[in-house]
Formats: C-alpha cells, structure tokens, sequence
C-alpha cells in the first residue's frame, strides 16, 4: 500500500535552465515564470538545476554552500570499470523560490556539472544531475507533493525520484513536460543503477486506462531507450506549451497518451510600461521612431559586439531573436526581405550555440543584403534586446521548428505586432489580421512562403508607422488586399494596442496559475488511483 498526497502546495521543479541564473532562451523563462506564480500562489517551490558553474557568480542572487550536503561514489562504465564522483549543492533564493545548484567537489565531477556551457557534454551532466536527486532524498528529509521534470535532460532524475519514492510507499504525482523534442536514445545502462542510478523495479505505470505493473527496464527497452517516449509514459500527466505540439508528440508515442495530456502556454511579464521607463532614462524620449534611430546606431555603430553587415538608408525595422541555429531559420526573415520596400531593414538578435556552420551560412546570406541586415553575434542584455523589440515595426519569428515561441508573445507584450511561420505553435501566439482585421496582432504565413511573409513584414511596418508617426499618408504604400481592405474597414487601426491586449487577455501570469493548479490536480488525481492499484 501506498500513500498520495490529498493537496499539492509543495512542488519540485526540474530544469537544466532557468532565467537570471543559466539560460538560452525559451525554457529558462518559462520555468522561471512557473516557480515564480506558483510562489505567488501560495506553493513551496524548490528548483534543481545543476550549477553550470553559476554557482561562482558574485551576483545578488549568488548561492550559499550546503556544507551538510556532501555526496560522493562510483558508477560503473560498460568497460567494467569504476568512475569516481562527488557532489555538492549550493542554495539561493530567487523570487521566493528555493533554488539548489549541484556542483562538482572533485575535477572529474567539476568537469562536467560546473561547464559554463549549459549542453556541453550534456550526458554526462545529466547522468550526475539524476545522481545528485537520488543522493538528495538520501541525505534530506524531505518528501514533496509533486514532481515537475522540464525536457529531457531531467527525465532520467524525476523518474528516478518517481520510482525510489514509491518504493519508500509515496505515490508523488509526476509531472513532465516536453517544450522540444531531443530524440534522445541509449541502452538501458546508460539509465541504469550502473551509471545513472534509476532502478529497475517493479512498479505502476498508467497505461490505456488502467495502472499496470512493469519493470524499469522492460518498459525502457519498448521504447528503444528513447528518453523522452520512456518519462512520457511514465508521467502521470504529459505537458506540452502548444496543442499542435502536443498532437505532434502523440503522433509519434502513441494517442492512447491523449487523457493524460495537458497544456501550458507559456506566459510572459514582459510590459510595455517597464520599457517605456527605461528608454526614457537612456534616450529622453519614449518616442518608438526617436528609440529606433537610436537603437540602431547603437548597436551598428557604437556597442563593442560582434556583428555581420551593416544597416543604411533605413526607415522601417524588423527583429528577429533567438540561438543562431538552422531551425531558427534567420535566413528565411533575410530573403523575405527581396518582397518588402527597401526601406525596411532587419536585425537578428543573435545568440551564438556553436553552429560555426549555419554561422557562416547566415554571414554570406547578410552580405549579400548589405545595408539592410545587422545580426548581432553576442548575447546582449535583457534591457538591449527588450529596448530593440519595443523600436521596431515588426517581430518576426520565421523558424522551421518551433513548439511554442515564447518570442512571439514577448515581442507583442511590447506593443509589437509579428509575423510567424505557422509551424508547430506558433499560430497559436498571434491572433491573424487576415482573419480579424479588428483585433488582429499580426500575421501567420505558410512555411516556405517569402513572397507572403515579406509582404506581410511590409505592410505591417506601414500599419505600425501609421500609429508611431500619425501620418495616414503612410498608409497609401501597403501592398497586400487583406492590409488594404483592413485599413479601409477600420480606418484608425491600432496593431501595437491590439498586440499588447491581445497578450493580457491570454498569456498572462494570472492565466499561468490557473492552469498550473489544474494540471497539478489532475497529475494528483492519476497519483492517487497509482496509489490504489496493488503491487
């Protein structure tokens, strides 16, 4: 017999980001956002991450040292052979919740969980992470009310936990989300007691409307050591931030999963007044066309960053962000270009991962727009990158993957309107012109489309220049009917108010608790039925 909890208030969050300590984009912010409305909900909320060696930081947040915390042994390799390691944690505070960074104690463990690269030789620092979990409940007495892992890099250590807390007679509801897909994939060793150490027990595991008792290994060799198909099943509840993402999901692991699914839009506290401060303070004026030039000469000609390309002779500005990589398709926003007046420009708020390759890709495709493209090749900061969106005309997202687009709805809280490719959930953050031309934020277009996406930057720059200047002159240059018909239906069209209501109707933090409540219950109510079924 087992025991479930009867409320969940004390919640553990898995991560290998989060936003102010380690992050490259989307997830670190969307798990920052989760801990934190969940603390204003009343939660207690621990988060473990590994250090990334942002332990060593001198920031405010910096951690203290767990000195109690000491977790030293070995993991045997396929070769037979033994590999020492030893772990330590350091604790902060951050917005009320806990958050514990595991460090390495000695060089061979330090190698891997204090890189400053958040992925480097990320297997290795996820099989220490899931070390340093099992070791935690070992040394600490604490039991929490709910288990929430975030992509694959922490499957391993919430099913650890998941398993080892059920043999002690918990049945804690675990919870997974999947905000990108790895098709991660290894033998059973890799996950094993051996090296890892998730045990190969007996156990409940919710399968087409009944819990059934598998053992960890079998069922990790049914999905081929496929990481993120093995904690999906064993979840008591499947997240995704997108529903055309999680259909996708399904798609690929089975449907029979559909009852136990769930969905998180992941939400923002980005607002426009915030910025509007802060332009203020560094430019005098508030003024989007005054805080475009500047911003421009600013990063083109006077921040020591690197950069490719140039921009001249430019009137109207698009934003692109994210991690210089193929899937972000950068390139796609650069050629769409060729459909749009020249007068508009473009820059890709850059942050490099490595991909030398696309790198060089994306500087012959920028030369060969010279004047009309900068990519910044640094990662700025928070202030830079938010003062770059609130000047421009349009955000655009152009990628060829993306399960949700957390760019997207930050660039709208701003009172900037996007263009997306409709790929995976991107259409789900943009309320299309095209279809309501009286409360529309923007414009989804086919993938591939560069005539219709460069248009649609196009005649969006107009329509956000017609509400910066006021000048109804502006809006004789528009391309497109549906811009067109629009402005000729509604005359005093305001597409940055639109995109700013647009974001505090749905992507808001209060609409994060009420969906994180309900999630967590119903991952509480699949618990307590694990909990009923006999071993």
């Amino acid at each position: 017999m087992i025991v479930a909890p009867t409320q969940v208030k004390d919640v553990w969050l898995l991560t290998f980001e989060y936003d102010g300590i380690a992050s490259l984009g989307g997830l670190g912010r969307a798990v920052a956002m989760y801990a934190k409305s969940l603390v204003k909900d009343g939660y207690r909320v621990t988060v473990f991450m590994p250090s990334h060696g942002r332990h060593l930081s001198r920031d405010a947040w910096a951690a203290r040292s767990i000195d109690e915390f000491k977790a030293c042994g070995s993991r045997v390799g396929i070769d037979g052979n033994k590999y020492w390691y030893c772990i330590g944690a350091d604790e902060a505070n951050i917005d009320g919740a806990r958050v514990i960074l595991f460090k390495g104690l000695n060089a061979d463990t330090s190698r891997f969980l204090d890189n400053m690269h958040i992925y480097a030789y990320v297997e290795e620092k996820v099989s220490l992470y899931t070390r340093a979990l099992i070791h935690w409940i070992d040394r600490v007495n604490e039991i929490p009310q709910l288990i929430h892992s975030n992509d694959w890099t922490t499957a391993l250590g919430g099913v650890a936990l998941k398993l080892l807390f059920e043999m002690r007679g918990y049945s804690i509801p675990f919870v997974y989300s999947i905000h990108l897909l790895s098709w991660k994939s290894f033998p059973w060793h890799y996950a094993s007691s051996d090296w890892s150490g998730v045990p190969d027990v007996l156990h409940r595991v919710w399968k087409s409307n009944v819990h059934e008792i598998i053992g960890t290994r079998i069922l990790w060799d049914s999905t081929h050591g496929n990481v993120d198909q093995y904690a999906a099943i064993e979840s008591d509840v499947l997240v995704s931030n997108s529903w055309s993402y999680m259909f996708e999901i399904l798609n690929r692991f089975g449907r029979w999963m559909e009852e136990k699914t769930f969905v998180i839009h992941n939400v923002t506290d980005w607002k426009v007044e915030d910025v509007e401060k802060k332009v203020e303070e560094l430019f005098g004026t508030k003024c989007r066309r005054e805080v475009r030039r500047n911003i421009m000469d600013l990063l083109g000609r006077e921040m020591r960053i690197r950069k490719l390309g140039e921009l001249h002779g430019c009137r109207f500005l698009v934003v692109a962000a994210g991690r210089i990589t193929w899937s972000k398709g950068f390139d796609i926003l650069i050629d769409a270009l060729n459909y749009a007046r020249r007068e508009v420009c473009a820059i890709v708020m850059g942050i490099p991962i490595g991909d030398s390759e696309y790198e060089r890709f994306l500087s012959n495709i920028a030369s060969s727009r010279w004047g009309r493209v900068l990519v910044v090749m640094d990662q700025v900061t928070q202030d830079i990158l938010k003062i770059t969106i609130y000047a421009s005309n349009v955000f655009v997202v152009p990628s060829r993957y993306e399960p949700f687009g957390i760019v997207s709805i930050e660039a709208q809280a701003l009172g900037t309107p996007v263009v997306v490719n409709s790929v995976g959930g991107l259409p789900e953050t943009v309320l299309d012109l095209r279809h309501n031309p009286v409360d529309g934020s923007g414009v989804a277009v086919q993938p591939n489309d560069l005539q219709s996406m460069g248009q649609a930057i196009n005649d969006l720059s107009h329509l956000t220049e017609f509400v910066d200047a006021g000048d109804r002159n502006i809006l004789n240059d528009l391309r497109t009917p549906w811009a067109i018909d629009l402005v000729a239906k509604n005359p005093q069209i305001n597409v940055r108010e639109n995109a700013t209501r647009w974001v505090d109707g749905r992507f808001r933090e209060n609409r994060l608790r009420d969906l994180l409540r309900s999630c967590y219950e119903k991952a509480r109510t699949y618990a307590y039925y694990r909990a009923l079924t006999p071993l």
